[in-house]
């Protein structure tokens, strides 16, 4: 290395070419680096993506599940109350008009007479 006049340092010509190839192969490198980091980010984003959409898939389907079990049980729980009011409609008309007017004439008198409030 040779010094100059204002004292700063010289490179012989070949070293200087040396560390223009140098900065050039750095410069190549980190591209293909940023390169490389750009498309891992690409690739990580895509996969993001894909999951949510599996996960909105699985989502939607769980909620269709519920909404059809719900329909289901609203069923059951729909012709249970109709079987049941069927049953005691049908009771009611087994029992005697008889007896109906027979239990009408008892709580009236009751009603009457001050036994009921």
């Amino acid at each position: 290395m040779r010094r100059t006049a204002a004292g700063s340092a010289s490179l012989p010509h070949g070293e200087f070419a040396r560390l223009l190839e140098t900065e050039g192969q750095l410069e190549a490198r980190l591209r293909q680096a940023r390169a490389e980091a750009e498309a891992l980010v690409a690739a990580a984003q895509a996969e993001a993506a894909r999951g949510e959409a599996a996960l909105a898939a699985e989502l939607d389907a769980a909620a269709r599940r519920r909404d059809d079990e719900l329909r289901a049980e609203q069923q059951r729980r729909e012709q249970e109350i109709t079987a049941a009011a069927q049953a005691q409609a049908e009771a009611y008309e087994q029992v005697p008009g008889a007896r109906v007017a027979a239990i009408a004439r008892s709580l009236a008198r009751k009603l009457v007479s001050g036994e009921l409030p």
